[in-house]
């Protein structure tokens, strides 16, 4: 899909693959593609002078962020953050890379699968301009920035979800959810980390060094990337710390669980033995003769069970104490 924003009489408007984008392919505009077929590709590269390798290398989901100059061409690879709904209904927060590739008369942006960083971008902010190009791509990263702190918040709220649920009763499904959700952090760690690096290397670049507001724009996004970074180590801290915490919880309970069965087990013995010695086939046991036998068997076996369990419950409250 490609869609065309041009900015006519002070305002931005857009032109998708109905509009008849042939017409509108001029210099000053800003494309967006998102998952292209090659012969869209191409069809871009010939219209705006873009390297067709760039704008093909763009397509590549594995593709990490990095900054690429070649003649008058710039690619400025970076990655976004991406919320992925699964079959069974439930989100997982990823990564994926989003390109941005310009010269000196056209910005195209593109992106393997449909991110949500553009439609943010034109949500939030209120004037955009497609001809300046190196303030437009200084305000995607920005945003690229602002939507990793907004999923991180996200984030933040699903473990708090999590974890009132594990209060109540320890499932494996909280339990994967939280290994999913401590998977996205460390994804979201790499991906931040990266974004970082990049914007450094941006800013020993001349063409982001002639605007002075342009380069203050560039201290904001590298303020709004450590904010970023500061959150996801936050979070994967206390996000391991809750999984060691119910791990911990959840043997605790084995524990509890494995000494009440023992408990168990000793007190069924004790009749269990008197009922075996009874059963041999030996003369002259106890009561053998007797008639109501049985019955003082059964109630000799019900007070040994009885005197037991109080002494074990004695002896284990004594524990405690210690």
């Amino acid at each position: 899909m490609i869609t065309i924003y041009k900015e006519i009489d002070g305002k931005l408007m857009s032109f998708s693959d109905q509009d008849h984008l042939e017409e509108h392919y001029v210099p000053d505009v800003w494309i967006n593609m998102v998952a292209p077929t090659i012969q869209e590709v191409k069809n871009v590269a010939e219209k705006t002078g873009l390297s067709y390798a760039y704008l093909f290398q763009a397509l590549d989901e594995e593709e990490s962020a990095h900054v690429d100059i070649e003649d008058n061409d710039m690619l400025i690879v970076l990655d976004a953050s991406y919320l992925e709904t699964k079959e069974d209904g439930s989100i997982f927060f990823s990564t994926l890379p989003f390109s941005i590739i310009f010269n000196q008369n056209y910005i195209v942006t593109v992106s393997p699968i449909k991110v949500g960083l553009v439609d943010s971008l034109l949500q939030k902010n209120k004037k955009i301009e497609p001809q300046k190009r190196v303030r437009l791509t200084l305000n995607i990263i920005m945003r690229l920035a602002s939507d990793f702190i907004i999923s991180l918040k996200k984030i933040d709220a699903k473990t708090k979800d999590i974890e009132r649920i594990l209060h109540n009763s320890q499932k494996n499904k909280e339990l994967f959810d939280l290994m999913e959700l401590n998977k996205s952090l460390v994804y979201f760690s790499t991906a931040l980390n990266s974004d970082k690096v990049l914007i450094a290397k941006l800013v020993r670049l001349p063409e982001f060094k002639k605007n002075e507001e342009d380069f203050d724009l560039i201290e904001d996004v590298s303020v709004e990337i450590h904010q970023a970074i500061e959150m996801c180590s936050i979070y994967r801290d206390i996000l391991a710390g809750t999984m060691d915490a119910f791990a911990s919880i959840i043997s605790n309970n084995l524990n509890i669980v494995m000494k009440a069965l023992a408990v168990i087990t000793i007190i069924i013995s004790i009749p269990t033995l008197i009922a075996s010695i009874y059963g041999m086939n030996v003369m002259n046991l106890p009561l053998a003769d007797q008639p109501s036998g049985f019955i003082f068997v059964l109630i000799l076996s019900l007070v040994c069970s009885i005197l037991g369990a109080i002494g074990l419950f004695l002896y284990t409250r004594k524990i405690k104490r210690y």
